[in-house]
């Protein structure tokens, strides 16, 4: 079977499209870190935070939009020529985070409730920010996105001076 990989200019035409479309058609931005508090909501039903604000409906498009993301990975994941398994291989990263696979996944846990936290904290994740506040023109996300590309070089630079 062969497998059709996009040339990078028409996957991120794709996505800016996408974003449009989604904004047209739903009259909402696309995001998804408001779905991983609808999870919560329905994983903790007795913590009165996710049933609240913009959390009072769990049952939305973007908690299906947010699952649609591992299934999309997934279905990825059979087409490809390539065997296919779970793995923390990180690349560079591995360089600095914990050599063992449970200290290893005890870190990506923690960044990733750092991540949310801060997401939810900022209104948006950074592709929220990044991605369809950018593409709507929006001025804090515009900044928002900058100033993470720049954590980023800067993180990069201190943590491998490459």
């Amino acid at each position: 079977m062969d497998v059709i990989v996009w040339s990078a200019w028409v996957a991120g035409l794709s996505i800016g499209l996408f974003v449009i479309a989604h904004f047209w058609l739903m009259g909402k931005p696309a995001g998804c870190s408001t779905g991983y508090g609808n999870v919560c909501g329905l994983v903790f039903p007795r913590i009165r935070y996710f049933r609240t604000g913009e959390y009072t409906r769990l049952n939305n498009a973007r908690l299906w939009f947010l699952l649609g993301i591992p299934i999309g990975g997934l279905i990825s994941a059979l087409q490809s020529p390539e065997p296919w398994h779970l793995s923390f291989n990180m690349g560079m990263y591995d360089a600095i985070l914990p050599q063992t696979t449970a200290g290893k996944a005890l870190w990506l846990i923690f960044g990733g409730a750092l991540l949310g936290f801060g997401a939810r904290l900022a209104g948006a994740c950074t592709t929220g920010h990044a991605l369809v506040g950018g593409a709507m023109l929006n001025p804090p996300s515009l900044l928002a996105g900058a100033v993470f590309f720049a954590s980023a070089l800067i993180t990069t630079q201190l943590l491998f001076g490459t």
